[in-house]
């Protein structure tokens, strides 16, 4: 499987670590990156449509690399919750295979961020 040029070239802007995981997940998994390092026009773009809580300098996305990637599964549909806890489950369970430690957007408390992994520490 693997990932498209696009998605590996934005999955490129991330900490090596969150490379290594997204790599091995879409191995199996047919999946994209659509968001890795996240520049200040566009941080504060996805926080003025309420898609971010964070605004420039505040998200782990504008770290540089980037401590976070948002993967999404394919085929695409937003609606689709299931395949988004699926996508989600598996890359949690291959980031404790390879000791990557990370945090799931799923979990926040003050947005259900289902495409978003930061690394944590």
């Amino acid at each position: 499987m693997g990932l498209s040029t696009l998605s590996q070239a934005k999955l490129n802007t991330c900490h090596s670590d969150l490379i290594t995981l997204i790599n091995e997940v879409a191995k199996t998994e047919q999946c994209a990156v659509i968001c890795g390092y996240r520049g200040k026009a566009e941080q504060e773009k996805a926080y003025n449509s309420g898609t971010s809580k964070a605004r420039w300098g505040q998200s782990k996305h504008n770290a540089s690399p980037s401590l976070a990637v948002d993967v999404v599964p394919l085929p695409l549909d937003w609606d689709d919750i299931e395949s988004f806890e699926r996508l989600g489950n598996i890359i949690m369970e291959k980031a404790k295979e390879l000791n990557i430690k990370i945090k799931w957007g799923r979990d926040f408390s003050n947005l259900k961020d289902y495409p978003h992994f930061e690394l944590i520490g």
